[in-house]
C-alpha cells in the first residue's frame, strides 16, 4: 500500500452539487448498513460525485474509477490534502487510508483474499503492522527498510518472537516446541550459533560453529551435569564427566 494518499485535480474536475435530500439518505444508509434507496422514488446515476463546502471548495469525491482504477470515496481538508480514503480495487479487495496534514498515510488497512493487514505509521520509517497472513496472526515492527521484530502464532497455537538486524537476517528467536518447552536461539550472519532450551526435561545449551554443534552443555532433570565436545563432522571427541 502506498504511503501517500491519492491526490486530486480540482481544476480538471467539474463540481457537481448534490441535493441535500440525496446526500442525507445516502449517508444514512452508509452509516446504518441498510441498502441505499433513492429519495422520492428517484435515482441519481453518475460516475463521479464531488462534495463541496459553502465556499465551493472540494471536500470529498465519490468516484466509480479513481486514478488508481478503484471505486473510492475520498475526503479532503481545507488545504486540499487527502485525509481519508476508502476504496475497492478491481479484484474486489477493500482498503482504507487515513492521512496526516501532508497527505501521507499514517494508518492503512487492506484485505486481500483471506489475509488482512493494518499498518500504523509511515511505511518508509518506523511503523507497526498487525495482521493475519495464511491463517497466521502476526504483529511486526519495521524501520522502513526491514522488519526488525515479529510476534506471531502458528496454526498449532505455538507463539514465537523473532528479532532481526538491519540487514533483515535473524538475530534472535524465542519459540516453543511441540511439548510447550521454551527455546531461545541466537544467530550470526544468518547462521544458528547458540541455542538454549529444555529438551526432555533437561536444560541444554548448544553452541555451534559454522556448520555443526561444537559444544553441548546440559543439566538433566535429576541435576546431573554434562559437557560434550564435537568435531567438524559432528562426532563427539570428549565429554565431562
Amino acid at each position: 500500500m502506498r504511503s501517500r494518499l491519492g491526490g486530486r485535480d480540482a481544476a480538471a474536475t467539474a463540481v457537481t452539487r448534490v441535493a441535500a435530500a440525496f446526500c442525507g439518505g445516502a449517508l444514512a444508509s452508509l452509516l446504518v448498513g441498510a441498502p441505499a434507496r433513492a429519495q422520492g422514488g428517484e435515482a441519481v446515476t453518475a460516475s463521479q460525485v464531488n462534495l463541496v463546502d459553502a465556499g465551493g471548495a472540494l471536500r470529498g469525491v465519490l468516484s466509480a474509477r479513481d486514478e488508481r482504477g478503484q471505486a473510492s470515496l475520498a475526503f479532503y481538508d481545507a488545504d486540499g490534502q487527502t485525509r481519508a480514503r476508502f476504496g475497492v480495487d478491481p479484484q474486489g479487495d477493500p482498503e482504507l487510508e487515513l492521512g496526516n496534514a501532508a497527505g501521507e498515510a499514517r494508518l492503512a488497512a487492506v484485505v486481500t483474499g483471506d489475509d488482512a493487514l493494518l499498518t500504523v505509521g509511515n511505511e518508509r520509517q518506523a511503523h507497526g503492522v498487525l495482521g493475519s497472513a495464511a491463517g497466521v496472526p502476526l504483529l511486526s515492527f519495521g524501520d522502513g527498510q526491514q522488519a526488525r521484530m515479529q510476534l506471531q502464532m502458528g496454526e498449532d497455537g505455538r507463539p514465537s518472537v523473532v528479532l532481526a538486524g538491519a540487514d533483515g537476517q535473524r538475530s534472535a528467536a524465542l519459540s516453543m516446541d511441540g511439548e510447550d518447552a521454551p527455546l531461545l536461539t541466537l544467530y550470526h550472519a544468518g547462521r544458528q550459533r547458540v541455542t538454549l532450551g529444555v529438551v526432555q526435561e533437561a536444560a541444554v545449551i548448544n553452541v555451534s560453529g559454522p556448520g555443526q554443534s561444537r559444544v553441548v552443555i546440559g543439566v538433566a532433570a535429576d541435576g546431573f551435569p554434562s559437557v560434550t565436545l564435537y568435531d567438524d563432522a559432528g562426532e563427539a571427541v570428549g565429554s565431562i564427566p
